[in-house]
């Protein structure tokens, strides 16, 4: 009879048989067609395919023990070889008998004899068969043959859904087996791993630079380094303002405070530092030890504008700490301050550097240290340092510097001695005839450059005490009789008249209605146009220009820079000049009135500042052509060479035949007329004075002026002079303010180098 081969021996679970030799060891059963082998039947059915209970989860069946295709039915007792047990029904060698007296795995057969413990857990956590119990000496029941019944079997299971979801319960309901575990947590951990190496991949390699990047931009302190501002110079190199260094000295407690594991200072010691850098500083050392004891501080302000000569006796101390290897905690940071080394040379020009409590460290500036800012200001720059937690630069770390850039040095047309000169002689004559002030204005005439503009009582802008522009600038009155030149040049260019037009001129007129009267009553003079103006008579210029009109007065007066603004680089007050009959009064009748339109024929009823009304002198010494005044002459900017200012354009207002008759006209006023103190040894000069009004704080005041040029054969300066609400001495131009003049021309001329005249004045006559 012909068998199945022998299935292969499993290791472990199934079922387990004894020894065949073994008394009493129940044989296995099997199914045969109608015959009957040992004490088992079995019928003729073909091979049974059943599902081995010790894996329960391998659905593959296998053929059983016995079955043959002609309906040979297996022996289900047969005895197996020498201790080679079968499971119910199905030939295995899982339970194939060991030698006798040796120890088999777990669910293998013992020695011949004993019984085997059925439903022993076996390896790796195998599920033992459930409800099977084994006692010492009794036989395996995995073989037992019982008639008609099937060896027990584990407790069915519903089916595990198919596919993936198969697979996940099958994870799940054998999590409990050790291997399973071990599986699990080794995934775990992997992946525990893997997501661990991802991150340090992440922050190493990816993200690394960006995260170094950001750490160490924490790390890093920006200190602003200020910019040097540019330096304010006259033409001649005085320097009227510049900047100088100070140093703001701070001190970190911390630091200073510091203490080893044993409680030594290993800083200096607030005690002792206090003692070395008091004297320096000028400080109280009781009041700097404080401050320098307060351990929970970083930053501790103890000199704000400390000088150089004070940060170079502070840092040798430091140096002397470093070289011990003891960080002292003190430290400077640089800036400048605005000094103004000139003192009152120009002052009511410079302006100053202030402050207010609003805007504290905010710098703000007045005068031309405002207005040349654009140069003047540099840029700021700044240094990034790396530093630790105590905000200690960490050595060799990294340090970024971007440098400041000084501002530009701005070079004025002032010059520096004639200002200066020009400022001692008006302080001194406003004294003399106890005036309210006093102004000085001089002009380059060919280029329009302006070598003087000052005030009596100039301010130190070291020392500002509260408004300082230019009075020269801001201060307006009515031009009075040096206003004439511009009537006398409307007449010229308009052919109205010549220098010798002939007048009888009375000391007063009456012209619609209005009368008019000269400066001091007189019979009927008989003068020329030259005498007119030599003489400075009212009269005399009212009856000279009544033809003219209104419309061709205002032009005149508005082509002379009458009404409008210098351009100069200062802040100033225009003046004003009505346009006749535009603008209504406040009683509703025109500007221009019955006597408006005559009192500006003779400088009245119209406003103008010091360096307007020389600009009109300067203007006829120029031949007729207008230059636009200006107090920069260029600058210099880091180590670059001097860049000059553009020049102003030359502006035709008369003729260059009406410019040199009248300047030969107003030579004659300084030869023979009101002028004569003006004149200057050893040159040919033209003028012409002046005696005006001005409002001011609710007052009316008399200003004394005189205007005038030299060389008058080629004028090269024109110089005014102004004396407001003089006391003593008079009140008229040609007595406090020519002798004024013929000072400074006198300084100018040989400043200049203009050598003195070589031809005789001009013989044009006064009188016919």
């Amino acid at each position: 009879m012909s068998h199945w081969p022998d299935p292969p021996r499993r290791g472990g679970g199934g079922f387990t048989t004894g020894d065949p030799g073994a008394a009493g060891a129940p044989r296995p059963r099997a199914r045969s067609t109608g015959r009957s082998v040992g004490d088992g039947r079995a019928r003729a059915t073909g091979p049974e395919w059943r599902i081995d209970p010790a894996r329960a989860d391998d659905r593959s069946p296998r053929p059983t023990r016995g079955g043959s295709p002609a309906g040979r039915a297996t022996q289900a007792g047969r005895a197996t070889q020498a201790g080679r047990a079968t499971q119910a029904g199905r030939a295995t060698q899982a339970g194939r008998a060991t030698q006798a007296g040796r120890a088999t795995q777990a669910g293998r057969a013992t020695q011949a004899g004993r019984a085997t413990q059925a439903g022993r857990a076996t390896q790796a956590g195998r599920a033992t068969q459930a409800g099977r119990a084994a006692q010492a000496g009794r036989a395996a029941q995995a073989g037992r043959a019982a008639s008609g019944t099937r060896p027990p079997s584990r407790t069915p299971q519903a089916p595990n859904p198919p596919g993936w979801l198969g697979r996940a319960w099958n994870g799940l309901t054998g999590i409990g087996h050790p291997a399973r575990r071990q599986n699990i947590v080794r995934v775990a951990v992997a992946l525990a791993l893997a997501l661990f190496a991802g991150r340090l991949v992440q922050l190493q390699v990816i993200d690394g630079p960006a995260v170094a990047a950001e750490g160490q931009q924490n790390r890093m302190v920006t200190t602003v380094q200020p910019a040097e501002r540019g330096q304010i110079v006259t033409a001649d190199g005085t320097v009227l303002a510049t900047d100088v260094a100070r140093y703001e000295i701070q001190a970190n407690p911390k630091v200073i405070t510091a203490k080893d594991g044993a409680g030594e200072f290993i800083g200096p010691g607030p005690a002792a530092l206090a003692e070395a850098l008091a004297p320096l500083v000028g400080l109280d050392q009781a009041e700097l030890e404080a401050d320098l004891g307060l351990s929970d501080q970083t930053w501790v302000p103890l000199v704000r504008h400390a000088t150089q000569q004070q940060w170079d006796q502070v840092s040798q101390l430091v140096e002397g700490y470093i070289a011990k290897g003891i960080d002292p905690g003190v430290y400077a940071s640089k800036h400048y301050v605005r000094a103004y080394p000139a003192g009152t040379l120009a002052g009511n020009l410079v302006g100053y550097q202030y402050e207010t409590e609003q805007l504290e460290g905010v710098k703000q500036y007045t005068g031309l240290e405002d207005e040349l800012g654009e140069h003047l200001a540099g840029k700021a720059g700044r240094i990034e340092t790396e530093v630790g937690g105590n905000q200690q630069p960490i050595p060799g770390g990294k340090v970024v510097s971007d440098p400041a850039e000084p501002g530009c040095d701005v070079h004025l047309t002032i010059d520096s001695t004639l200002q200066y000169e020009a400022q001692q002689l008006i302080d001194a004559q406003v004294a003399k005839t106890k005036a309210r002030g006093g102004m000085v204005v001089a002009i380059d005439i060919p280029t329009g450059e302006i070598l003087v503009l000052a005030d009596s009582g100039a301010p130190d802008p070291a020392k500002p005490t509260g408004a300082m522009n230019s009075r020269a600038l801001e201060t307006i009155f009515e031009p009075g009789s040096i206003g004439k030149v511009v009537t006398m040049a409307m007449l010229l260019e308009e052919g109205v008249a010549t220098p010798l037009s002939q007048y009888s001129v009375p000391s007063q007129l009456t012209l619609g209605g209005q009368t008019f009267v000269d400066s001091s009553s007189h019979g009927t003079y008989s003068l020329t146009l030259t005498g007119v103006l030599a003489k400075s008579s009212n009269v005399g210029t009212l009856l000279a220009a009544q033809s003219t009109a209104d419309q061709t007065r205002y032009d005149y007066l508005k082509k002379f820079g009458f009404g409008e603004p210098t351009g100069v680089e200062l802040p100033e007050a225009v003046g004003v000049v009505h346009q006749p009959g535009v603008y209504p009064a406040h009683d509703g009748d025109p500007y221009w009135d019955g006597r408006t339109a005559y009192n500006v024929l003779f400088g009245q009823g119209l406003t103008v500042n010091a360096l307007q009304a020389t600009e009109v002198f300067a203007t006829l010494g120029n031949g007729g052509a207008h230059i636009a005044p200006r107090l920069v002459k260029g600058w210099t900017c880091g180590e670059g060479e001097f860049e000059a200012a553009p020049a102003a354009a030359a502006a035709p207002v008369v003729s260059q035949a009406t410019a040199a008759q009248l300047v030969q006209m107003m030579e004659q006023a300084v030869e023979s007329g009101t002028g004569t103190s003006a004149k200057v040894e050893g040159y040919r000069t033209a003028g012409k004075t002046g005696t005006s009004q001005m409002f001011e704080d609710g007052g009316q005041f008399y200003v004394g002026s005189f205007v005038g040029l030299l060389p008058a054969e080629s004028p090269r300066v024109a110089i005014g002079v102004y004396i407001v609400d003089p006391k003593a001495e008079g009140y008229y131009g040609g007595t406090v303010a020519a002798p004024v003049f013929e000072q400074v021309a006198a300084s100018a001329v040989d400043r200049l180098g203009v050598p003195p005249s070589t031809t005789p004045p001009s013989a044009l006559p006064l009188e016919w």
